[in-house]
């Protein structure tokens, strides 16, 4: 049985015991067991059957793809936390790039069969932002590339896998890491647990749909002596505290995130007489459809772990706090997994709202991933097939506007327990 069919086989088996999602089972596997390729869970990935991977480079893939990519880097090149002398698991890199937060929002525009809901799950709500907050609290010397060249592009990515360095790609609104080349393709560290390939001219062109990244390349150069590792990590957690009520995009959205995006997304979800809320804006049928697909997709897959990754920020919390002598710490992170038990409640009412429709494009959601799991290359084009697929079944759905109502009423106060959960966290925080 291969490495990926033993991985699938682990979480296939918690679900049956336990009843969780492929996402929620696949995150829990990870964090009991290490990545997929990790000694302590299925044995490192074989990489002579991937010819050109960089030598030593045999774990790949995690529970987010940007943060799973960073953590497999730093391991690569042997960066140890000065702390504890071992390496850094993507729990602790991704609490020191900042963890949780919330962002709402909802948009109409005029074309369009339905309108756009965008949820963002962590403190920072672009992948760029996010990732660029941790490097300098892992206390890295990195270099960055940017540049509007594709040719000037390319040799920056040449030269890194040719000094035996592997490189974080922004490839479109997310991070890869590049850990390889083979003729004219390169290999991909993403969220799966073994390498995809891709042809260089793909890469370009994806590396080029980021419009604001301009082609940006980071690779890690070493590490800073001086870097104080306690300090940093008592930065990363007093952020995360800081953007629930200060956050870090212009004051005129502040309404929008936080603690106050919070309470705008869970008054929006019952008010009536608000054409932008939702018992307007996604009224019923196909509108309720895209607002609640959405909604499914952003709590459990879109650039965060599962739930919204909130017990995925508690593993990071506990390890803080015996890092850091702060009790306290522990018991927010019970906190945060209270707050992921309610994030799932919300995903799972919506999996299980009784449409069709709406019931088949979640399962869609997690095929792929479970598809990339099982093999990251051959899964692409599969994958695509079942977006296309889900992308024809809102025209199917059949809720009607009081089913939407009483729907988005539950939600709305398990909203509201996720805001006050939340807070209690965040106090513990900062205690």
């Amino acid at each position: 049985m291969t490495q990926q069919r033993s991985f699938k086989k682990l979480v296939r088996e918690r679900m049956s015991q336990t009843g969780e999602r492929y996402t929620a089972a696949r995150a829990q596997i990870l964090a009991q067991r290490g990545t997929p390729s990790s000694p302590s869970s299925t044995g490192p990935v074989p990489i002579d059957t991937f010819p050109g991977i960089l030598a030593g480079y045999d774990r790949f893939g995690g529970v987010q793809g940007d943060t799973a990519a960073l953590s497999n880097l730093l391991r690569h090149a042997r960066v140890m936390s000065p702390i504890t002398g071992a390496a850094y698991g993507e729990a602790m890199v991704n609490g020191l790039c900042g963890g949780p937060g919330f962002l709402y929002a909802a948009f109409e525009y005029k074309g369009l069969p339905a309108p756009i809901l965008s949820l963002a799950l962590r403190s920072r709500s672009m992948p760029e932002t996010y990732l660029a907050e941790g490097l300098p609290r892992l206390g890295l010397r990195f270099r960055k590339s940017e540049t509007s060249s594709p040719k000037a592009a390319r040799k920056a990515l040449d030269d890194a896998l040719s000094a035996g360095r592997g490189a974080l790609c922004l490839m479109g609104m997310r991070w890869v890491g590049i850990v390889g080349r083979h003729g004219d393709d390169v290999w991909l560290d993403d969220r799966g647990p073994r390498p995809v390939r891709m042809s260089a001219d793909a890469l370009e062109k994806a590396r080029a749909a980021s419009k604001q990244g301009k082609n940006r390349l980071i690779t890690v150069e070493g590490v800073d002596p001086k870097h104080d590792a306690r300090k940093a990590l008592q930065g990363a957690i007093a952020d995360t505290a800081r953007t629930y009520v200060k956050p870090a995009v212009p004051k005129s959205f502040w309404v929008n995130c936080g603690f106050a995006g919070l309470e705008k997304w869970q008054r929006m979800l019952v008010d009536v007489k608000d054409k932008k809320a939702w018992p307007t804006l996604f009224a019923e049928k196909h509108r309720a459809f895209a607002g609640l697909v959405r909604a499914y997709e952003c709590i459990e897959h879109e650039a965060t772990a599962p739930a919204g990754g909130r017990a995925f920020y508690a593993d990071f919390l506990d390890e803080a706090a015996g890092i850091l002598d702060r009790p306290s710490l522990k018991r927010a992170a019970a906190k945060y997994r209270e707050a992921g038990g309610a994030w799932a409640e919300i995903s799972s009412m919506i999996a299980a709202c009784g449409d069709t429709a709406v019931r088949e494009a979640c399962e869609l959601t997690d095929r792929r991933l479970e598809l990339k799991d099982a093999d990251g290359e051959q899964a692409l084009t599969e994958c695509e097939a079942l977006l296309g697929r889900q992308q024809t079944l809102g025209p199917d759905c059949r809720i009607t506007a009081p089913a939407a109502l009483a729907l988005y009423a539950t939600m709305a106060e398990v909203v509201g327990r996720i805001a006050h959960i939340e807070k209690e966290a965040v106090g513990l925080l900062n205690a």
